[in-house]
């Protein structure tokens, strides 16, 4: 009973973040309450893998530039629809199961990360951190028909089960997070570079905890590959898809300036703005903790240079690769409470204190179907 009562305390930030999610919708005409607010864009591919499964046809001529692309929904991963696809197989609506799901998902998370690295603690910083992780940038996603939220769960639980010697159950809940959302599969290098650089062990037992939890992690990804070539004749299906999009590689320093750069030269400041805000945001933030670790790295433990290492691999990627939504790819980044808790109260205070006015501008723009 105790043990109950005291989610309370997660659950109560979580509850007013989400309240506030609601009231924003509500305010700007959308109900919170139908599903069909909390879908746009990508979303339709997500609910016709929950529906259909995957497809892949030769795109009619006119759809894309380059000849003979492909198109269809094998360009999405399916760990998130497969869970809808579950949830329907007992009468429950699609798009709807998606949207709770989603909704469940993020809930759990603010959970999971106070009942683990936060250790159910319930002083001031905790509490900052904790709202700071309720109105992450990219918050809108955490309740859309989006995977976000699954991956940020998943993420945490693999990074705590790591850090905890858990190497089996690592592996499945890396497995899970690999199926949600490409970043997932940052934790395969992360977590088999942090175990291979672990002093101790020997080289056989440092290769036994790899295969373990970043092999089944990649297990995910050859999951997906198996599944597309069962249903779509096409091994690389994901890949023939997503070859439509201009992922071509660049500076993530740069990339990060050009998206800021509108803030600095005072062209554009408009509510459009609010996608550049959010992105100083999680620069600050990054910035912050990695500069905290510096000055305190004599006294930094394994856990932290784990989550450093993931941080860092989950920021830069995305920003590394052009025709990519930084403002999704920030929602993944979700996580990054665990290390801003370490850092001083009235600067965790300040990042939430614009975190949470960005939360609004961003939602407003995702219900009007004006960022993807």
């Amino acid at each position: 009973m105790r043990s109950r009562a005291s989610l309370v305390f997660p659950l109560a930030i979580w509850g007013v973040a989400a309240a506030g999610v609601a009231a924003v919708a509500h305010l700007h005409g959308y109900d919170p309450f139908d599903s069909a607010s909390w879908a746009r864009w990508d979303s339709i591919h997500y609910q016709g893998i929950a529906r259909d499964g995957y497809d892949l046809y030769q795109c009619p001529p006119g759809v894309w530039p380059k000849p003979h692309a492909w198109c269809g929904d094998a360009g999405w991963f399916p760990g998130y629809p497969w869970l809808v696809r579950g949830l329907h197989l007992f009468g429950l609506p699609i798009r709807g199961t998606a949207a709770v799901l989603s909704v469940v998902f993020t809930a759990g998370t603010i959970v999971l990360v106070w009942s683990t690295f936060f250790r159910r603690r319930r002083d001031a910083a905790v509490a900052l951190a904790l709202a700071y992780a309720a109105w992450a940038p990219g918050q809108v996603y955490d309740y859309a028909v989006f995977p976000l939220s699954m991956l940020a769960f998943f993420t945490v639980a693999h990074l705590w089960l790591l850090h905890r010697g858990r190497y089996l159950a690592a592996g499945l809940t890396g497995f899970a997070a690999v199926l949600s959302y490409p970043l997932g599969v940052l934790l395969v290098p992360v977590s088999a570079v942090w175990l291979i650089a672990e002093r101790g062990p020997s080289i056989s037992e440092r290769l036994r905890r790899i295969a373990l939890s970043s092999g089944l992690a990649l297990a995910g990804f050859v999951t997906l590959l198996v599944d597309q070539a069962i249903e779509t004749g096409h091994w690389n299906a994901y890949f023939l898809v997503q070859s439509n999009y201009r992922h071509t590689f660049q500076n993530p320093v740069a990339a990060t300036r050009d998206s800021l750069r509108p803030l600095v030269d005072g062209t554009a400041i408009d509510i459009y703005s609010a996608r550049g805000v959010q992105t100083a945001v999680v620069t600050a933030a990054l910035v912050a903790v990695f500069v905290h670790a510096l000055l305190r790295r004599r006294s930094l433990e394994r856990v932290d240079w784990l989550l450093l290492l993931w941080a860092f691999a989950t920021w830069a990627l995305p920003l590394a690769q052009g025709d990519v939504s930084l403002q999704r790819s920030q929602a993944a980044l979700l996580p990054l409470a665990i290390l801003v808790v370490r850092l001083p109260r009235p600067l965790i205070g300040a990042l939430v204190a614009v975190a949470i006015p960005v939360a609004v501008l961003m939602e407003k723009l995702f219900l009007d179907g004006k960022i993807t």
